[in-house]
């Protein structure tokens, strides 16, 4: 597949494709490789992966939300589970990252919780920041299409404004990565 180069040796289209809850405890286990294997047989070029929670980086020229519908039906199909998938161009990831608002502290985790839809990233942003103590550390903040998240290390899943993240009418809209996850990615695109 051949993509235009644009200065710096990036891809205009170069993009990632973050999938949500796979290789996480017992659920949905799937070998990077294989994942490799399935996004390239799904069109994709120069595809390759970034840890092992569902980051695959790729070439492919069609936009993103039709190379989504491609991916979700492949990975479906493959690994028998209920693929969701969002995929974005290199710059949208790097922008996000880049306006991240809050100062990362000691003892935090910064993410970036990106989301399909932009009701629900109003609803959850909304709903996240109402229920976080505002005099804690913990700080949330809707971007675009993203919500931006620092919270406390141990405090990931019991936080209440992580309960916010774990309604099932939002959490296909929605899949978190650690900054650090985030930049770990673009170093290698």
């Amino acid at each position: 597949m051949n993509a235009t180069a644009v200065p710096g040796g990036a891809s205009k289209d170069r993009k990632i494709a973050l999938l949500r809850g796979i290789n996480v405890g017992r659920s949905a286990r799937i070998a990077m490789a294989d994942l490799r294997s399935c996004t390239e047989s799904a069109g994709c070029g120069e595809v390759r992966t970034v840890l092992a929670t569902g980051n695959v980086v790729f070439t492919d020229p069609r936009p993103a939300d039709e190379v989504r519908t491609t991916l979700e039906a492949a990975y479906t199909e493959r690994f028998e589970y209920n693929a969701a998938v969002q995929v974005f161009t290199r710059d949208a990831v790097e922008a996000a990252v880049a306006a991240y608002p809050f100062e990362s502290l000691d003892e935090h985790h910064d993410y970036v919780v990106f989301s399909d839809d932009p009701e629900v990233t109003g609803t959850v942003a909304d709903t996240m920041g109402a229920a976080i103590d505002p005099s804690s550390t913990e700080s949330v903040a809707a971007g675009p299409g993203c919500i931006y998240w620092r919270v406390p290390k141990g405090a990931t899943l019991s936080s209440e404004a992580a309960k916010a993240l774990a309604n099932r009418a939002h959490q296909r809209h929605l899949t978190s990565r650690n900054i650090r996850t985030l930049r770990k990615i673009l170093a290698g695109v």
